[in-house]
């Protein structure tokens, strides 16, 4: 049984895969503007998430490098240098403070399911720092990003931790559960990371899954089963949480 039967979802990624070359034609013809490559990267990784559930690994890992590709190309590509704002102005730091959140969160959980870890800290180094809120103001969900951010650019740990407290003090449940997850790694403690994991990914199960593409899946919860990965941790996901974490089998 795929993992799109065993959600009962119904999206068909062939579908997803015909807009994502629309889009691949458009870039290759030179009609694109900013907005196709903004979008081209949601297009992937709705495509990605798509391809993963049909269970073809070959065809997942593929997907996966679109959507690393069209995130470089958005972030760093060529266009920045010849396509005008709407000031009509040009290069790299005219755009650079467009758009940019949901791309850093979306593609990260892919590359690093690649264990491309190249990639993973040029996401991870787009982040404009003249955005950066201060942490006194910065609340739960852009807490916990900018503290996710922050650590993979290798940040002083006071810096991480004053956005940690910030989204553990908010309302918000997904931060304050993904915020110990990532102080464990900080710590290099495996058991307590195995364990806070566990329970993110159970509340991400209760309280998050959706039949929606994005919420079939955690991307939270890969992006930080990878880094554990990384740092040499090892943990067997049950079953039903191991659905929504996007893994490549060695």
């Amino acid at each position: 049984m795929t993992l799109r039967e065993k959600l009962n979802w119904s999206g068909n990624s062939a579908s997803r895969l015909k807009t994502v070359k629309e889009t691949q034609d458009e870039i290759a013809a030179g009609k694109a503007q900013q907005v196709s490559y903004y979008w081209h990267v949601g297009e992937t990784v709705n495509y990605a998430i798509e391809a993963y559930l049909d269970g073809n690994q070959e065809t997942t890992i593929s997907a996966a490098k679109l959507v690393v590709d069209a995130t470089m190309l958005y972030f760093y590509g060529g266009w920045r240098e010849t396509l005008l704002n709407h000031e009509g102005k040009t290069g790299h730091e005219v755009w650079k403070n467009y758009l940019w959140y949901d791309e850093v969160q979306q593609s990260l959980p892919f590359a690093a399911a690649l264990s491309d870890w190249d990639a993973v800290a040029r996401i991870a180094a787009y982040p404009p720092e003249n955005l950066s809120p201060d942490p006194a103001k910065a609340k739960g969900e852009g807490a916990w990003g900018w503290g996710l951010i922050l650590f993979l650019k290798n940040a002083h740990r006071q810096k991480i931790e004053d956005f940690l407290k910030r989204a553990e003090g908010d309302k918000a449940k997904r931060p304050k559960l993904l915020c110990p997850v990532l102080r464990a790694l900080m710590d290099n403690d495996a058991d307590q990371y195995a364990k806070l994991l566990l329970v993110y990914l159970n509340y991400y199960r209760k309280s998050e899954f959706k039949h929606l593409v994005t919420k079939l899946v955690s991307l939270e919860g890969t992006t930080i089963y990878h880094l554990g990965r990384k740092q040499g941790f090892k943990i067997t996901l049950p079953e039903n949480l191991a659905t929504h974490v996007i893994r490549f089998e060695d």
